[in-house]
């Protein structure tokens, strides 16, 4: 297995952690490179003026496709040129390839790839431009969406195998596109958090200047991520839970109109928006918090932060939203789900919990999640992976 040469494609760029799609990259990069499985990244250019070769995390090399951000017609038409180019160039090189999205692996299909595939699904694309960009917009996006996913919908079919993070996604497949057989599910993963951060928890709670109960959330700031119901639920709490603050982590196209919102709202002063923190400051904060809120809107294909926050001792509250449902479910109380995909529900949920919080043994709870959050460790998902690559393509 180890003269077989991957290359792994993404949509994202594993050079900085943004969400869960570039944090699964990046997981996949390092158990290639612990299996001694060489490879080599192809992304997308993060921004217009990024370098198109890089050496990343340990020292993997990344290449990349010219692109500019145009999501519709224009940048797909860039996507095909750059494939083409890089093809013909550098092709030859690779057995097999492992996609996690769908965009740069169909421009590489046009260019000429014919190689085994495993295919991985985080979320429907097609579906994720609806949330972003809506069909109200007008009849070019409805057009743009209906091209997505007859684009997506045959290069899964094409896949030699497919494999997804939970059992939604993998009914979404079978909706969405008729897809039913040849799909693997491995949970995503976490690793441990050191005995010492959280002996050091009053200390990071002193350094960072928290003193009463603490929310907290990692989201990119886009709409399916939620945080405008997060937001929103912190003004309808605001009397409730007069001590209670919460801290935003991560950024986004709408971290201005999420600011505007919290001080529409009174709530500016409650919310804090901490912009692109390293996966370090996003543990101490995780590990020094009270409380994790996922208010996701639309499309959570896993949710790997439900089981990192819980790794860090920290239990969740969560819309009932794709595999929200199902991952909260498979890990103990006090987790919950929030009664639906509105302010009011989640603000009931967050205050619910504050309540029983009250009457429960904080070390033991917190001792109680990072037991359980065990079971989606990140060596059962490696096991699944790496058979399917060692499968792929015979």
């Amino acid at each position: 297995m180890t003269a077989r040469r991957v290359l792994l494609v993404a949509d994202v760029s594993a050079e900085t952690l943004h969400g869960g799609a570039e944090r699964m990259l990046g997981h996949h990069a390092r158990a290639l490179h612990a299996a001694g499985i060489p490879f080599t990244i192809l992304s997308l250019q993060p921004e217009p003026d990024a370098p198109l070769r890089v050496q990343i995390l340990d020292g993997f090399e990344e290449h990349r496709l010219p692109f500019d951000g145009d999501r519709g017609w224009r940048g797909l038409a860039q996507l095909r040129r750059g494939a083409r180019q890089w093809w013909r160039q550098y092709g030859s090189g690779f057995d097999l390839v492992i996609a996690e999205q769908p965009f740069v692996m169909w421009a590489l299909v046009l260019a000429g790839c014919r190689l085994p595939r495993l295919q991985v699904c985080h979320v429907l694309a097609y579906e994720e431009y609806v949330t972003r960009h809506g069909l109200g917009w007008g009849w070019r996006h409805a057009v743009t969406s209906a091209a997505m996913r007859r684009l997506e919908g045959r290069l899964y079919r094409r896949a030699s195998q497919l494999l997804v993070l939970s059992d939604y996604t993998r009914r979404r497949l079978g909706k969405a596109f008729g897809i039913t057989d040849g799909i693997r599910v491995a949970g995503g993963g976490t690793g441990q958090v050191e005995d010492e951060l959280f002996v050091a928890r009053a200390s990071l709670r002193a350094d960072l200047g928290w003193r009463g109960p603490v929310a907290v959330t990692l989201r990119n700031l886009v709409p399916r991520t939620g945080v405008d119901l997060l937001v929103q639920a912190a003004g309808i709490l605001r009397y409730d839970q007069p001590e209670l603050r919460w801290v935003v982590m991560g950024t986004g196209a709408l971290l201005q109109p999420l600011q505007q919102l919290a001080g529409e709202l009174g709530v500016a002063d409650r919310i804090e928006f901490t912009g692109y923190l390293t996966d370090k400051e996003v543990r101490r904060r995780l590990v020094a918090a009270d409380l994790f809120v996922l208010p996701t809107r639309a499309l959570e294909g896993f949710g790997l932060v439900t089981v990192e926050a819980n790794a860090c001792g920290l239990p969740v509250v969560a819309t009932p939203v794709g595999a929200n449902v199902e991952v909260i479910r498979s890990l103990p109380a006090p987790n919950r789900l929030a009664a639906d995909v509105t302010p009011e529900a989640l603000a009931q949920a967050v205050d619910g919990m504050m309540a029983d919080h009250k009457g429960l043994d904080g070390e033991s709870m917190r001792r109680e999640l990072r037991a359980a959050s065990v079971r989606y460790d990140w060596a059962h998902h490696d096991e699944i992976f790496l058979q399917c690559v060692r499968e792929t393509g015979g």
